[in-house]
């Protein structure tokens, strides 16, 4: 695996939010986290060979129709997060390695606008935890 400077991915699937993925039976929501996988290497198949292994900084853009309260939006990062370390692309989703995790939401107009994007770079100004 190569390790790169910054790295963007992209999906047309639209996350749960956190109040949904907490009230998801478990099997439920490992099917979802398997959909969103498959979709992501189906979507950006050249990233799956990036990996990054010093502290990062992550910036996650949710697409929705609705705008959502803040906990929820940034909770939708939760599967994102998980697929992100179960495809080697950061070694953990902790604090120690997700220095910076900066969650926004982006109003679209239509259902087929809707989705998420992820950018992950170096966080090498950001100071350690």
């Amino acid at each position: 695996m190569m390790e790169t400077s910054s790295l963007l991915i992209y999906g047309k699937l639209l996350p749960p939010g956190i109040n949904t993925l907490l009230r998801m039976h478990w099997a439920v929501r490992k099917k979802k986290q398997k959909e969103f996988q498959q979709h992501i290497v189906e979507q950006c198949p050249e990233y799956i060979q990036f990996a990054y292994t010093e502290p990062v900084k992550v910036v996650y853009t949710r697409k929705s129709i609705r705008m959502m309260d803040w906990d929820n939006a940034a909770g939708s990062f939760k599967l994102l997060g998980d697929i992100l370390v179960e495809l080697g692309i950061i070694p953990d989703d902790n604090p120690k390695i997700i220095r910076e995790f900066i969650p926004l939401q982006e109003k679209v107009s239509k259902r087929i606008e809707q989705g998420f994007k992820i950018f992950i770079c170096a966080a090498l100004a950001v100071p350690e935890v």
